[in-house]
């Protein structure tokens, strides 16, 4: 270790206490929090500092992000989940059976974040695809939304998560039980042995949580996985912008008479008119009023 100069480093893992990172020069190490303040995530950009005597870096100031994947905690405050992302790749499969309204908002994350997004459905060789959910995944597709079949148990379809993941840096997510780690072992066991032969040699991921790591994939992308989750309501702070969360109805909601219409209760709302005559997806229509109604609890408890 240089113990001259601080250095550039990307977090690559989160465990309880302590952070992965590697450096520009491509070390991998493992580094302390310096300070309360400072809550590093994996995909942060930090600098780093060498600790005397010790082979642990210091982490002392994390560098502006371009982007911050959010949520409501159980405390309805603010948590980042990830940041500096391309991609949010929402994995669903049956068991367990499908929250829709939570993909919604995974995807209208990635909108908020101006980032891509794809869905990844998982377990194919189970043959639980009937027609509701072929009814449900075709909505997604016909909005835009690239849609992958895949079975990481029979290592079925994966190449094409690759061909989908090629220079990005994603972050799957999901409910608990989808599968997210079992397809990102299987697509990236070749190129993930450095980062673990680091963890076991200094019995991290064995005795300590790890709340996420950042793998890289052979063809140039970036895979970061993440706890399964229940339930998941994205940060937005103005029920107006929840709109941006849902494409299709963003852009009808330019035709409505009032430019603040929040497609609820108005008249005259051309949202409205468009799920009537089908054109948009009254499941998803509903999603949108979940959501309006979770932010605007949310922003009252908050304030």
């Amino acid at each position: 270790m240089n113990t001259n100069v601080t250095q550039q480093a990307i977090i690559i893992g989160t465990y309880s206490q302590r952070m992965l990172v590697r450096t520009i020069h491509g070390d991998i190490s493992f580094a302390k929090i310096k300070g309360k303040k400072i809550q590093p995530v994996c995909g942060d950009q930090v600098e780093i500092s060498p600790i005397p005597n010790e082979s642990d870096w210091l982490i002392n100031k994390i560098n502006p992000r371009k982007n911050e994947l959010t949520r409501n905690n159980y405390s309805h405050k603010r948590e980042v989940l990830a940041a500096n992302i391309t991609m949010i790749a929402v994995v669903v499969s049956d068991p367990p059976k499908p929250d829709w309204f939570i993909v919604d908002r995974y995807i209208g994350a990635a909108e908020s974040m101006g980032v891509k997004a794809c869905i990844i459905c998982n377990k194919t060789d189970l043959n639980w695809e009937n027609e509701q959910y072929k009814k449900t995944i075709n909505t997604y597709r016909s909005i835009g939304y690239p849609v992958i079949h895949c079975s990481a148990e029979i290592q079925s379809n994966l190449d094409k998560i690759l061909v989908h993941l090629k220079n990005e840096t994603a972050i799957f997510v999901g409910q608990s039980g989808v599968g997210k780690s079992s397809i990102i072992n299987q697509i990236s066991r070749n190129s993930n042995q450095l980062t673990q032969e680091i963890s076991r040699k200094k019995n991290e991921g064995r005795h300590t949580t790890v709340n996420s790591n950042i793998l890289d994939l052979d063809n140039g992308g970036k895979v970061m996985d993440s706890p399964g989750v229940r339930d998941y309501s994205p940060i937005i702070d103005s029920a107006y912008k929840v709109v941006g969360s849902f494409v299709e109805i963003e852009a009808e909601g330019l035709k409505c008479k009032f430019n603040n219409c929040s497609h609820a209760k108005e008249q005259n709302c051309a949202v409205k008119e468009a799920v009537h005559n089908e054109r948009i997806d009254p499941r998803r229509y509903e999603s949108y009023k979940r959501l309006l109604n979770i932010i605007q609890k949310n922003n009252h408890k908050r304030y």
